[in-house]
């Protein structure tokens, strides 16, 4: 799996935060992550229906636009 580290870091293990991170940056820079990135905001017609309606729902629950 991995490294194992004998401290006991509470909530969180910054070297696997940090292992995370570096991997992840390694594969949205590859090719093979572009290709997926590229992909990504691609909706198939048949779900599109389903998205836009899971949208309205959502905004009507909503309390508006954080003001930030």
């Amino acid at each position: 799996m991995g490294h194992e580290s004998d401290s006991n870091h509470g909530e969180g293990n910054p070297e696997a935060a940090e292992e995370f991170n570096t991997r992840e940056k390694e594969f949205v820079n590859s090719a093979s992550g572009k290709k997926k990135i590229a992909e990504g905001p691609k909706v198939r017609p048949d779900e599109e229906a389903a998205l836009i309606d899971a949208e309205g729902r959502a905004r009507a629950r909503s309390k508006g636009d954080d003001p930030r």
